[in-house]
């Protein structure tokens, strides 16, 4: 059967999932013969995840402000639309919010608007099978709404699970009955995922089309849109959705971080209760940074050569003095 249409693959994932991994293990498959493009719809206000693929050779396009009604908002469909004609695609893989929901950016995505123009082939859900055991993800929506929403489940961070884990595992996706509408499940260490495995979500279509979903009016959501920031100058925000916040900085392109203090900082930090998501990028030299990942109180540094400017951001829940202390700590520095 053939199909029409420039290729999309959605990945999801709640905060700290793994999507960032599993998209660079993806891009590092993609045939010869095709171009691939990224789409990152970042919940922050500063642009950071594109960073994380600055040492890959493929377009990305960054929407900040990535909030739910974010996902169908002028600013997402530019970005996409941006990709579309800079590029020209053969595929583009979106990476939403770790806060985004799922539903409104498939509606989207099958909506009038791109009709002839895009082809979802497979949603996937990057997921840390560990979160199956913690309240602050099982009873947040957005974590749900992403298993539920996808066509295959990717499970990271295998080689850290215990025998509960692997039993919660089970028992959530034994609960799906139905093996028709049940996701398939991708369960490997270390994570990883065949291209061959990225269309998916093409075994129900019929007649090579997909099913238009009717758009919904997504709930709203107090946001602010992001100013233009001169990037030669140092720059703080905060902001708050529902029952998380997020805290950003970025400052001017010639300053530089002492390495030691920069991951004693980091560390400390992601001992605080509360925090959900680190991941900053710190000029340690002029063509030098440092990538900071951390996820679950787990921190991962690594060094790579890098052109821009240091930014960071935080994302945590309204408990705890998380938010005080890392500005307090990063109003000091370098």
């Amino acid at each position: 059967m053939r199909y029409q249409g420039i290729k999309v693959t959605l990945i999801t994932g709640f905060l700290g999932a793994g999507k960032t991994t599993l998209i660079r293990h993806l891009l590092e498959q993609s045939p010869i013969n095709e171009r691939w493009a990224v789409l990152v719809n970042e919940f922050g206000e500063i642009g950071l995840d594109g960073a994380f693929y600055a040492d890959l050779d493929v377009a990305i396009s960054e929407v900040p402000g990535g909030c739910v009604c974010c996902t169908t908002s002028a600013a997402f469909q530019q970005g996409l639309n941006q990709l579309i004609r800079r590029y020209n695609p053969d595929r583009i893989l979106i990476e939403p919010s770790g806060l985004g929901h799922p539903k409104q950016i498939i509606q989207k995505l099958r909506g009038p608007s791109y009709q002839d123009v895009l082809l979802l082939t497979g949603t996937f859900c990057v997921l840390d099978a560990r979160h199956l055991t913690d309240q602050r993800y099982t009873q947040h929506d957005i974590f749900n709404d992403q298993i539920e929403s996808a066509d295959a489940i990717v499970f990271s961070h295998v080689d850290r699970y215990q025998q509960d884990d692997f039993h919660q595992l089970e028992s959530r996706f034994a609960s799906l009955n139905n093996p028709k509408n049940s996701p398939v499940l991708f369960l490997s260490d270390p994570m990883k995922l065949d291209v061959d495995s990225l269309d998916i979500g093409l075994t129900d279509i019929s007649n090579g089309l997909l099913p238009l979903a009717p758009e919904e009016t997504p709930p709203h959501h107090a946001h602010h849109e992001s100013e233009s920031v001169n990037q030669d100058e140092y720059w703080s925000y905060q902001k708050q959705q529902g029952e998380m916040k997020v805290v950003g900085w970025r400052w001017p392109n010639q300053t530089l971080f002492d390495k030691e203090i920069i991951i004693a900082t980091i560390k400390a930090l992601s001992k605080l209760n509360g925090i959900y998501r680190i991941k900053g990028v710190f000029v340690i030299s002029s063509n030098e940074a440092l990538f900071v990942n951390v996820a679950r109180g787990e921190v991962v540094v690594t060094r790579s050569f890098w052109h821009g400017g240091s930014r960071l951001e935080i994302i945590g829940g309204l408990e705890g003095d998380w938010l005080a202390i890392s500005q307090s700590h990063f109003a000091e520095l370098p």
